[in-house]
């Protein structure tokens, strides 16, 4: 559904190669979203890990977040998958089914989790000292959204204010984790109602 290409004298040509396997781009994912950012992150400005919101930071209230926030990650899964757009995008791996949802949905945490690390980690808890919460946090949730830019409009637009929540969220509770929790969550439940939906 997602192609990057030209319109040249009327016909459409792809520039750019088939989709990678899910678990292909979910490996990549962890190692470019997440595990070179946190190192140049270490090695380049000596910014420690639970500096960059990968400790547990505040783990009662993280818990008391999930509670809450989980019921609304699955709820705004079954919204997303009502609309054909998003349909068209998800799940990633266009031959899954419910049979694997489970092995699928544990592998794509090494990309929420990693996401999550690069915005609302990386950028966000590396730049606030320097540039403040406020002004980290939009920086983070406008690169989100950019990189959102090819995917379905309901979902870039919902990047929006969910960059915003999501980086206020790990900011007071000193880690990524518990958002990265909840996006996953997210996504697993998006995934699992278009499967359902298909059935």
């Amino acid at each position: 559904a997602d192609a990057i290409g030209v319109m040249r004298e009327g016909v459409w040509h792809a520039m750019a190669l088939e989709p990678r396997p899910a678990l292909v781009h979910f490996g990549w994912s962890a190692v470019l979203l997440g595990g070179l950012p946190v190192l140049a992150a270490r090695l380049g400005c000596g910014i420690g890990l639970i500096d960059l919101g990968l400790g547990l930071g505040k783990w009662k209230a993280g818990l008391a977040l999930l509670a809450v926030g989980l019921p609304v990650a699955i709820l705004a899964g079954k919204i997303g998958a009502a609309s054909p757009a998003v349909r068209a995008v998800y799940p990633l791996d266009p031959n899954l089914d419910l049979g694997g949802f489970l092995a699928h949905t544990a592998a794509q945490w090494a990309y929420f989790g990693s996401w999550e690390v690069l915005f609302r980690g990386v950028l966000l808890f590396g730049l606030a000292p320097r540039l403040g919460s406020g002004t980290a946090n939009i920086l983070q949730t406008a690169l989100s959204v950019l990189a959102h830019f090819g995917r379905p409009l309901e979902e870039t637009f919902a990047a929006i204010p969910a960059g915003l929540v999501f980086g206020a969220i790990g900011l007071r509770l000193r880690s990524v984790w518990w958002v990265a929790i909840a996006h996953w969550v997210e996504g697993a439940a998006l995934n699992y109602f278009i499967l359902s939906l298909g059935t």
